[in-house]
């Protein structure tokens, strides 16, 4: 086993990553297959991306069925800050931009030296923003997003998993993820990371999670060129009286210097910071407030820093469920862009006290 690692580190991962591309393309699962053979829009069905043809995104970013899961957000909403985000100026890069020509793997130190670089270097009256993409689940609704942001010129970080873990089904989760997309998408500018679960998949031993997050890896770099790793949020578990999660998982020490982690509990530097995580569990009003994604966060920001924004496409959607959240419910700012995009989405009030 330690031979076949070793042979997979340094110039030789990479040269794996190349060949892969050589490789038969994957084949959607077939509960995928199932989801996309839903009516779309009356007849169609589901064709193949052309990340240079507008006309290609389009009908990917309004593919929509009447049985989608209820998101939190309407997908319009989205499209709305990637127009407010062109019409500001604001410098969209990835973290492979971001780190290009540093030398900086120091993650526990939260990347110190690419930071001073940065800063010493940076544009004071220019914004810049990462935008990064978690799929936990339903990953047809990321196509959606990545279609977008390619409309309008924008690249983000998608992090994605081998397995998906649930409580109910374990590490045999459904996920019917399409790798022939995202090859494309990566092919067109967009970073596929490593989205690492290793601890629940690994049944909740730690000393088996670092296994996982190995064989994960590996098994993702023959299809995409994994650089940069985050690890999923998620259950824990108790262990000797002490909660852990999958970001306790340490990072196996062959990826040490090829692999970079940029998220949840080491990551690079940034002025704002922007996430869509839990907001149907969080009862802070003003964190709620805050999820004003253009009014407060865009309207934040401020020259001369970069800034981050964390956005799980399962939660944007044509299909939404205003009643997660009985506080977000609530909220002007809230009731105001829901009404705004009433025609165009299907809006479910699936509030309890309503029924």
């Amino acid at each position: 086993m330690e031979k076949n690692i070793d042979a997979l580190t340094g110039n030789e991962m990479a040269i794996r990553r190349q060949e892969s591309d050589a490789r038969p393309r994957s084949v959607v699962s077939s509960h995928a297959a199932a989801y996309f053979s839903l009516p779309l829009h009356g007849n169609e069905t589901r064709q193949p991306v052309n990340f240079e043809d507008p006309q290609s995104l389009k009908a990917v970013a309004q593919r929509r069925s009447p049985k989608e899961p209820l998101g939190d957000f309407p997908l319009g909403w989205y499209d709305e800050f990637l127009q407010e985000i062109r019409r500001r100026g604001i410098d969209v890069v990835t973290f492979r931009d971001l780190f290009a020509g540093s030398d900086d793997w120091n993650y526990t130190d939260h990347y110190s030296s690419e930071f001073a670089a940065w800063s010493a270097n940076r544009d004071p009256d220019g914004i810049q923003l990462i935008l990064q993409h978690d799929v936990d689940n339903h990953p047809s609704f990321t196509e959606r997003m990545l279609a977008l942001e390619a409309q309008h010129g924008v690249r983000s970080n998608v992090f994605i998993f081998r397995r998906r873990f649930t409580q109910s089904d374990g590490p045999e989760a459904p996920y019917p993820i399409d790798y022939d997309f995202l090859k494309d998408a990566e092919r067109a500018g967009f970073v596929i990371g490593y989205h690492q679960n290793a601890f629940q998949c690994a049944g909740f031993d730690l000393g088996r999670a670092v296994d996982v997050f190995r064989e994960d890896v590996l098994h993702l770099r023959e299809h995409f060129s994994i650089d940069f790793m985050v690890p999923h949020g998620g259950v824990g578990r108790e262990i000797n009286g002490v909660m852990h999660l999958n970001r306790d998982v340490p990072m196996p020490e062959e990826f040490e210097g090829n692999l970079r982690w940029v998220f949840n509990k080491y990551g690079p530097r940034f002025t704002g910071r922007f996430s869509d995580g839990g907001i149907r569990k969080s009862r802070d009003r003003d964190r709620l407030e805050r999820t004003d994604l253009i009014g407060s966060f865009l309207d934040g920001l401020r020259p001369g820093t970069r800034n981050f924004v964390l956005v799980h496409p399962q939660r944007w959607g044509w299909r939404v469920g205003t009643g997660f959240n009985p506080i977000l419910t609530e909220l002007p700012w809230y009731r105001s862009m829901i009404a705004r995009y009433a025609d165009s989405h299907e809006i479910v009030d699936n509030d309890p006290r309503s029924a």
